[in-house]
């Protein structure tokens, strides 16, 4: 479990994909930024909050956090309020970003290797990467769709063939089940609730 927590994370943190990159140079771009994210991981003179804020800055632009949140709450995104709405993509946000502190503390120099980006639909591509750690390799694909206005921006990431999207869907249609909607938010503002793929 505690591998599979700690792939995501660096996985994640290496992204800094030029938001109108065309499909041909977002392996290359993807690539040169790893240094980056990697260094800040490495600064032990900063605080998981101060490195968290810094990764976050490199690449808070190319993932679609609404749609991650609304794909994440399924059916019953339609079910809410604007204001709702709202609320709640700033609480799933908050709850990505409280789980990827949490969690920095895990990193260790594993080396991250980008395999291949590929088109599987005209609007919708995939980034195949592998985290390597000293005797395990992990399987860690991203998942795009292509926008006029922003480029390749990233809605889910797979590790090992399990969507981070799918797991939070999981759990909040559990906790929905037993709880309103309101109650809810306050759930996942807490500290009780968190997903072991983020």
């Amino acid at each position: 479990m505690i591998k599979k927590i700690l792939v995501i994370i660096i996985a994640v943190i290496s992204i800094n994909i030029c938001a109108y990159a065309i499909e041909g140079n977002v392996k290359l771009i993807f690539e040169q930024r790893i240094d980056k994210a990697i260094n800040i991981l490495k600064n032990k003179k900063e605080t998981n909050i101060q490195k968290t804020d810094k990764i976050f800055k490199i690449f808070n632009h190319i993932f679609d956090y609404n749609l991650m949140a609304r794909l994440a709450l399924g059916r019953e995104w339609e079910s809410i309020n604007a204001q709702q709405k709202k609320e709640y993509v700033d609480s799933f946000t908050k709850l990505l970003k409280k789980s990827f502190i949490e969690k920095l503390k895990l990193y260790n120099n594993q080396k991250i290797v980008v395999k291949s980006f590929i088109k599987n639909k005209k609007y919708m591509a995939k980034l195949k990467t592998v985290i390597i750690d000293k005797d395990s390799k992990t399987n860690v694909i991203y998942k795009f769709y292509f926008s006029k206005k922003s480029g390749w921006i990233v809605y889910d990431v797979l590790v090992s063939n399990v969507s981070i999207i799918q797991s939070y869907r999981e759990q909040f249609s559990d906790l929905l089940n037993n709880m309103d909607f309101n109650t809810f938010l306050k759930k996942i503002n807490s500290k009780n609730i968190s997903n072991s793929n983020v």
